[in-house]
This record gives structure tokens, C-alpha cells and sequence, in this order.
């Protein structure tokens, strides 16, 4: 009652005085056709660094009209965005609408979406038997710069696009929908890694005997982005029939132990080991593991390639006078392999033909507030 008050009284304070505010109307209308779009959840968001806390945006629906209102909006520029489930982002020709609110004013704004394109497939093996919990994504190519080198033309890189993504049902299908028309690249990995795994490092017995896994593959089935196949699609339109299939590859073991900074080992921390940007890892986490009493640890089923390794360790702390309520408290972390100094910066664990050994993770331990 006491953290509501506190939010009552912080929102009333910042409320603009009623001769200062400006208030924002519009419709959402279906691109092409003018229909109105109705459900739609449109974002007002500030265009510069707030000035006040951080925190989520004002919203709105749009109502059967595809109609909606802000009031009682401080003076400034805004960013209006409308979204839809199936319905395509804020994209290519349709951006973000960009509003100036005047003190005392009103302003009204046209909004227009489009229909969604869809994606879908099938992910299988190399014996094309489907592949369940398979997460699939969509990317787009976006010109990086190549390296700091001078002279040098911008080189390609693969980046997900802003959509829910999909995951293959028993029979290895996905449906990836809302997608502004435009030219993509369609990836599959393995089953997500739980993201706050209940055990820690594998024992030997619980080890399995086959060592191969499922890489990142692209579209038709690669695990170099270079060779991946580009689908182009419509506005609203569906391309069906993507096979995706994904071959097995060599898995690997990567072990070390998480220590904080006097190099102490650190119990029960969660380690987390994620694809290198620069190398192509575009799906999330690869593996992850919680560290023995020892600070020892081991991620099994890793492919050849680039990675980095964090670990971080959650601080439950009871508040007093009443028990109720608590918080956490997450360290940072960098990681080394082998001896020597601890940078303060993550370092590339690359895994090529064999397992790693000897990495050191640091868990660096919160500021005393």
C-alpha cells in the first residue's frame, strides 16, 4: 500500500498542469484500402531521453472505428506506434508517425497499417524426419562495418526482425507471421536452453554417450550465413514449403569455474553461454549450467564456434518490518580462459575440433549502495 501510494503521488506530481497539456486523437486505418483497424495498440513514446523515471509508455486501443485518444500529454515530440497481432510492424514505407504536442493544443494523426506476410515450412533431420520444439526465426541483411579496416566495403550481417518468431509443432512445422513485405532469411536451432536451469553441472553418469548436435541452420540447410537463401515476400501474401533441414554436427564440452574477483569460487551461479554476434550466433543461448560448490561447471552439446561465456548469481533479500516483499541483486560478469589477468570484458571462447577447458568466469560482485 505504501509502494502505491508512493506511485499515486510520483504520477500526480508529474501530471502537466490542465492549461499546459495537449491531447493526441487519430485513427487506424488499413493501408491501401482505408478500412478501419480495430484492437490496435498504439504507443506514445517520448523522442528524446526522458527527463523523469523510466517507465512503460502511455497506450491506447483503437475502438471499432479505429479510433483513440490521449489526454492530459506533456508538451513535446512523440513517437506514435500502432501494432496488431498478424498485422505488419512499423516498417519499410510504413514508419513511425512523429508528432509535436503544443501546450493547450490537439493534434490528430493518421495511422495506417498493412496485412502481414506469413512464412512456413518445415524443419526435419537429415533423415527427413521432423524436428520438434525447434526454434525458427526470420532475418533480414543489414550492411555492418567491415572490421575498422579502411577501404573496405561494409560487409553483410544477418539480424532477427521484430516478430514473435515460431516454434515447430510434432510434425516439425512453423508459421512465422506479420512481416512487412520485403526480401528474408529463415534460421532453425535446437529447443530453447532453459533460461534458470534447476541443476547443476552434469555429473559423468547423466553424460551422453553420443556426442552430436543440431547447429544454427539457415535456409535450405546450412550453417554459414554466406549460403543462406534469401525468400522474398509480399505484402499479406504467404510463401509456403520452406524445408529447412539441419545436419549433425560434432558436439563438444565446455568447462571452467566462476569465481569472483579475489578469485574465490562462486557456488550455485548460473552460467550462460551465447552465440558471438560477429560469428553468426543470432539464437539466443546456447547452453548454460549452474556451478558446483567447487565453482566448477560444464555445458555440454556445443558446436564449433564462436561464443562468450556470463555468469550471474541471484540475491534474495527479505525485507524487514513484516517480511513481505523481497529483491535481486544480479553480478555482472566477464570471462577468461585459462591463467593470467582478468580482463574486465568478456572474452571469445572459440571452440573448434575438441573441448574446452580451463574457462574462468568472474562474477563480479554489486556496488554497496
Amino acid at each position: 500500500m505504501v509502494w502505491i501510494s508512493l506511485l499515486v503521488a510520483l504520477s500526480l506530481s508529474q501530471s502537466p498542469a490542465a492549461d499546459q497539456a495537449g491531447r493526441v486523437s487519430g485513427r487506424v486505418t488499413l493501408l491501401g484500402a482505408g478500412s478501419p483497424v480495430s484492437g490496435a495498440r498504439i504507443s506514445l513514446l517520448p523522442a528524446g531521453r526522458p527527463s523523469g523515471p523510466i517507465g512503460p509508455p502511455p497506450q491506447a486501443i483503437s475502438d471499432q472505428d479505429g479510433r483513440f485518444v490521449f489526454d492530459q500529454v506533456s508538451p513535446g515530440t512523440y513517437f506514435l506506434d500502432a501494432q496488431k497481432s498478424g498485422f505488419a510492424p512499423a516498417d519499410g514505407s510504413i514508419r513511425r508517425e512523429t508528432i509535436t504536442v503544443a501546450a493547450g493544443q490537439s493534434t490528430n494523426v493518421l495511422l495506417q497499417i498493412q496485412r502481414g506476410a506469413a512464412i512456413t515450412g518445415k524443419v526435419v533431420d537429415s533423415n527427413g524426419e521432423p524436428l520438434t520444439d525447434a526454434r525458427v526465426v526470420v532475418l533480414r541483411r543489414m550492411p555492418m562495418p567491415a572490421g575498422g579496416a579502411r577501404g573496405l566495403p561494409p560487409m553483410p550481417r544477418l539480424v532477427p526482425v521484430p516478430s514473435p518468431g515460431a516454434q515447430t509443432n510434432d510434425l516439425g512445422e512453423f508459421r512465422v507471421f506479420g512481416l512487412a513485405p520485403g526480401e528474408y532469411f529463415v534460421a532453425a536451432a535446437p529447443r530453447s536452453v532453459a533460461m534458470f536451469p534447476m541443476g547443476a553441472a552434469n555429473p559423468a553418469s547423466e553424460r551422453k554417450t553420443a556426442r552430436t548436435t543440431f547447429p544454427t541452420t539457415y535456409y535450405p540447410g546450412t550453417s554459414d550465413q554466406a549460403a543462406a537463401q534469401p525468400i522474398a515476400v509480399a505484402a499479406g501474401a504467404e510463401v509456403g514449403n520452406i524445408l529447412v533441414t539441419m545436419q549433425p554436427v560434432p558436439a563438444f564440452r565446455i568447462s571452467g569455474v566462476v569465481v569472483d574477483e579475489e578469485g574465490h569460487p562462486v557456488p550455485d551461479a548460473m552460467v550462460m553461454l551465447m552465440g558471438d554476434p560477429r560469428g553468426g550466433g543470432l539464437m539466443g543461448p546456447v547452453g548454460n549450467s549452474r556451478s558446483l560448490p567447487n565453482g566448477r561447471f560444464e555445458i555440454d552439446d556445443v558446436p564449433a564456434g564462436s561464443y562468450r561465456a556470463n555468469a550471474s548469481i541471484m540475491m534474495r533479500t527479505t525485507a524487514s518490518g513484516g517480511g513481505i516483499g523481497g529483491g535481486a541483486v544480479s553480478w555482472s560478469s566477464s570471462a577468461s580462459s585459462g591463467g593470467g589477468a582478468i580482463p574486465q570484458q568478456p572474452v571469445d571462447i572459440v571452440v573448434a575440433d575438441a573441448d574446452v577447458t580451463g574457462v574462468r568466469v568472474v562474477a563480479h560482485r554489486p556496488n554497496p549502495q
